[in-house]
């Protein structure tokens, strides 16, 4: 039986835009329109700002699906970060933007055995504590995930 994404579900929706997906349940995509954590003049101590967010994709079958998060991270001071770890059924993946305020883009392959996936985010900020007016952000704007054909995994 091939691979089919049937839904997608998180701890609290309030921060999901849309869910779209394939007619063929080949494709998933999740845009978020808040999936933000901010650090600013406000935050007097060391302990960065955090958020995480668990969700889990139903599936039909087994099989590999791709997962690429995208997002971006700002810093108004290079001491300052911004960062995304995911985990997808345990496979990691981190995410950063190269510079101060950057898009990100981070992807894992990831196998379904279980007719789900667990997927978990955390958004890390934390601005430069020794610059005054320091802020940091980091955002997730969608999540896209899509069934790697059986036949392309064989020719690879």
């Amino acid at each position: 039986m091939s691979l089919q994404l049937r839904s997608v579900s998180f701890e609290t929706d309030a921060s999901i835009a849309h869910v779209a997906q394939t007619d063929s349940g080949n494709a998933l995509s999740v845009l978020f329109d808040n999936l933000v954590v901010r650090s600013g003049a406000a935050d007097k101590d060391a302990q960065p700002q955090a958020l995480r967010l668990d969700g889990e994709v139903q599936c039909t079958g087994r099989g590999w699906v791709t997962i690429q998060v995208r997002g971006q991270g700002l810093s108004t001071d290079r001491h300052g970060y911004a960062h995304l770890s995911a985990w997808a059924n345990g496979r990691r993946l981190h995410a950063a933007a190269a510079g101060l305020d950057e898009p990100f883009s981070a992807s894992v392959a990831v196998p379904v055995d279980a007719e789900r996936i667990q997927l978990s985010l955390l958004l890390l900020a934390q601005r430069d504590l020794n610059a005054a007016n320091s802020a940091a952000e980091c955002a997730v704007d969608s999540i896209d995930l899509l069934v790697i054909a059986p036949s392309a995994r064989r020719s690879a």
